[in-house]
């Protein structure tokens, strides 16, 4: 058996009463489920859609306020599960054809009891009732189901025949301290993350008859230690101060191999964000010119363009030149003057 978090609750409580959006994002980070399904999102995408563009903070707010994202995430992997319905495109439909399909596999993808079931449509509203934990794990059921299918096994079949390693497919850890400590390291489209997982291994004593025997409980504590360049870069350079070697690696590892590619996308996201405050910049200044002034200019432009000049302008320059005509110098005079014609002579 496998569980998840533990031990955190006076912090989740003190955050809760400053950021409680923040507080439900800080549970899904740290259940492993949610790290498999960004997984499985990532790897599988091919064989899912290429149109599903979403972030792992999309699906995270989805999962605390149901949105037209999570919407779209349920339908496309209903799709891929053959009968399709009909229904499947009207509004809300997926939860029903959800809980359809998870009624049916949970007990061989999933632990404990269903956190839904269908209900006459009553399950629509209950859906968004749910608390996001629940919905998490009604989300990492269905991938899992999903990957049961056709497609998804002979997409794997043919990569591996293709030489593709198994690690593509499979995880393994980033690092760890070899007592029970591991460290996941996720870089997708999806998003880069940074996993600390530590596992435990507990006995519990089970009684059948007059025999009793020792089963073995594995408990799993998850934590997201990074989801961005200075969470990464501040977790680097803790481990690389420690004075435990594990984490001395795990920090050269991840200036090594994290890092670069981070900075060039914080480099691309800057670069984007600059060229958008560009256009919204000049877009501004376009719509501040005043309409009036505008057409007054457009007018004048497009005289001048076609070659026709203004009646103001032509009625001054006619008035110029009648002045220059009648101007005349006086004779032998070696200052510029300029005398009256003889009609306006006294």
């Amino acid at each position: 058996m496998r569980t998840a978090g533990g031990g955190h609750g006076e912090k989740l409580t003190a955050l809760a009463q400053e950021n409680p959006l923040q507080a439900e994002v800080l549970k899904l980070r740290r259940r492993w489920e949610l790290a498999s399904v960004l997984n499985f999102l990532d790897v599988f995408g091919p064989v899912i859609g290429r149109g599903l563009k979403l972030s792992a903070e999309d699906i995270e707010l989805g999962l605390i306020k149901p949105d037209a994202s999570l919407a779209h995430l349920h339908v496309v992997l209903l799709k891929g599960m053959p009968p399709v319905s009909k229904k499947l495109d009207e509004p809300d439909a997926w939860v029903t054809e959800l809980c359809k399909k998870l009624t049916l596999w949970w007990p061989w993808v999933a632990e404990g009891k269903i956190p839904i079931v269908p209900s006459k449509g009553e399950e629509i509203s209950k859906y968004k009732e749910l608390d996001p934990l629940d919905r998490l794990l009604l989300l990492k059921a269905l991938c899992e189901v999903r990957a049961d299918h056709h497609d998804v096994v002979s997409y794997i079949k043919h990569a591996l025949n293709e030489g593709t390693e198994l690690s593509a497919f499979r995880k393994e850890a980033f690092g760890g301290d070899g007592k029970g400590t591991f460290y996941w390291y996720d870089a997708s489209a999806k998003g880069h993350r940074l996993y600390k997982e530590i596992i435990t291994l507990n006995s519990k004593t089970q009684v059948n008859g007059n025999k009793s025997c020792s089963l073995p409980i594995i408990s799993s504590q998850w934590e997201t230690l990074a989801s961005n360049l200075e969470e990464f870069s501040r977790v680097a350079g803790e481990f690389s101060s420690s004075n435990i070697a594990a984490e001395v690696v795990l920090g050269k590892k991840i200036q090594r191999d994290a890092i670069p590619p981070l900075e060039r996308l914080h480099k691309k996201k800057v670069r984007q964000l600059k060229r958008k405050q560009s256009k919204e910049a000049l877009s501004s200044r376009t719509n501040d010119t005043s309409p009036a002034v505008s057409e007054q200019v457009g007018v004048r432009r497009s005289k001048r363009l076609a070659g026709v000049r203004s009646q103001s302008i032509m009625e001054s320059r006619g008035l110029t030149v009648n002045q220059i005509l009648r101007q005349r110098p006086i004779r032998n005079s070696a200052i510029p003057s300029v005398v009256l014609d003889s009609e306006d002579e006294d």
